[in-house]
C-alpha cells in the first residue's frame, strides 16, 4: 500500500472530524451503544464492508495483498457525565464522550475508508468494541471471535497529559489490573448506651478500610474503598455495613495474594469484633502488558516515547492476554486543551486525529517485526 499523501490524509481528517462530532453529540453508555453501532454499521457498509455484530460491537475486515491478519481496535461507549465544554456539538443528555472514544472511533472509521482506497499489505481486522467503560466488552468481543486468526492487535488512546500529536507507550505494564469487589459485614444492633450487647459493623468497616489499605497498598498495588453504607440512626450500633472496593495491581501474581490477605483480614476482624464478613468479586481486569516487539514496531512507525504505567484500567488488556498487542497514547495536550480524561470539560484539537489515522495506515502496511530485538527501557 502506498503511504497516503498529505492531500488524502487531509480528506480523511475532514471525514473523521464529521464522524467525531456526530458521535460526540449523541453519546451512549456501556452496553447501550445501539445508535452508535447503527451509525458505524451504516458507514462501513457504505464503504463496501461486510459487517458482523457482537452485541453492540462490530467487526469487519479489510483484505490485504498478502496473508496474515492484524487487528486495530477502537472503543465506542461514553460516560455518565454532564458535559460542560460549551462546544456547538456538545451532548445535552447527561452523557458524554469524556474519554475520547468518539475520537478513537472516528480515526478507525477513517482508516477503514483509507483501506478501501489503498489496499493494505496484510488483512486488517477492524474492531469497534462496545462496553469498555464497565461492561468488560473486550472479553465478550473475544468470545464472539473477533480475534480469530489475528496475529497482533493495536490501539491508540487519547492522552491529555502528553503533548499534542506525540505518541508514548511502554513495553511493560501500561495499565493496571483491577479487582472490583464488595464486602458485606454483619454484626448485631443494640442501643449505643449498651454497646457490649451489639457487634458494631460500622466500626468493623472502619477497621477494614484502614487495615486493607495498609496491607495491600504499595509501589505496584493500590487498595481503595470508595463507598461505605452502614447504620440506621445516631444512637444505634450498626448491625450491617456494605463497602464497595477496588484493588489495583501491576503484576498478575498480586491478585491471588490480595484475595488471600483480604480473607485473612475479614477473619481477623470477626475474631476481634464479632462481626462477620463476606467478599463478592464483581469484576477482574488483568494488567495491560504490551508486547515488546509490538512496542518496537509502534516506536519505529510513530517515534513513540516512553510513558510510565498508571493505576487506571483498560480492558484492551484482555486482547493482550490472547495475542501480541500494543496500546499507545496519542497526546492531545496544548494550551487550550488541558482537562483530564473523564472530566466534564474534556476536549481535544481534532487535527490530532490526523496522526492516529496515519499511524493506523502504517500499521496496516508495516512489515511484521518478528525478528526485532525487544525494546529495553
Amino acid at each position: 500500500m502506498e503511504i497516503p499523501d498529505a492531500k488524502l490524509i487531509a480528506e480523511l481528517l475532514d471525514y473523521a472530524v464529521g464522524v467525531r462530532r456526530a458521535l460526540h453529540a449523541r453519546p451512549e453508555l456501556s452496553g447501550q451503544e445501539y445508535g452508535t453501532s447503527e451509525f458505524i454499521r451504516r458507514e462501513l457498509e457504505g464503504m463496501g464492508y461486510t459487517v458482523r455484530g457482537i452485541r453492540t460491537g462490530l467487526v469487519t475486515e479489510a483484505r490485504g495483498r498478502e496473508g496474515g491478519t492484524i487487528a486495530l481496535r477502537a472503543d465506542t461507549d461514553a460516560l455518565p457525565v454532564t458535559e460542560k465544554t460549551g462546544l456547538p456539538f456538545a451532548a445535552t443528555c447527561g452523557r458524554m464522550h469524556a474519554c475520547g472514544h468518539d475520537g478513537h472511533t472516528a480515526m478507525l472509521l477513517a482508516a477503514a475508508k483509507l483501506f478501501t482506497l489503498r489496499t493494505p499489505k496484510r488483512n486488517v481486522r477492524l474492531i469497534f468494541q462496545y462496553g469498555e467503560e464497565g461492561e468488560g466488552g473486550a472479553e465478550k468481543m473475544i468470545a464472539g471471535g473477533c480475534l480469530d486468526g489475528v496475529s497482533e492487535i493495536y490501539a491508540f488512546h487519547l492522552c491529555p497529559e502528553l503533548a499534542k500529536g506525540t505518541f508514548a507507550t511502554n513495553s511493560s505494564c501500561l495499565f493496571a489490573g483491577v479487582m472490583e469487589f464488595d464486602v458485606r459485614l454483619t454484626g448485631k444492633s443494640s442501643h449505643c448506651a449498651a454497646p457490649d450487647e451489639g457487634a458494631d459493623a460500622l466500626a468493623a468497616a472502619a477497621r477494614f478500610v484502614i487495615e486493607s489499605k495498609a496491607a495491600l497498598g504499595g509501589e505496584n498495588t493500590l487498595m481503595h474503598t470508595g463507598k461505605l453504607v452502614a447504620g440506621s440512626a445516631r444512637n444505634i450500633v450498626a448491625g450491617e455495613a456494605a463497602l464497595e472496593c477496588s484493588f489495583r495491581y501491576r503484576e498478575k501474581s498480586a491478585l491471588a495474594a490480595a484475595k488471600e490477605r483480604l480473607g485473612e483480614l475479614l477473619s481477623d476482624i470477626r475474631e476481634r469484633t464479632g462481626v462477620s464478613g463476606a467478599m463478592t468479586v464483581r469484576a477482574v481486569y488483568p494488567p495491560l502488558v504490551n508486547d515488546a516487539r509490538c512496542v518496537a514496531k509502534m516506536r519505529a512507525l510513530t517515534g513513540a516515547g516512553h510513558m510510565d504505567g498508571r493505576f487506571t484500567a483498560e480492558d484492551f488488556a484482555f486482547y493482550a492476554e490472547k495475542v501480541p498487542a500494543c496500546m499507545c497514547w496519542l497526546g492531545v495536550r496544548d494550551e487550550t486543551h488541558t482537562s483530564p480524561l473523564h472530566s466534564d470539560t474534556f476536549d481535544f484539537d481534532e487535527s490530532v486525529m490526523r496522526e492516529g489515522i496515519r499511524a493506523f495506515a502504517m500499521l496496516g502496511d508495516a512489515e511484521l517485526i518478528s525478528a526485532a530485538e525487544p525494546h529495553k527501557e
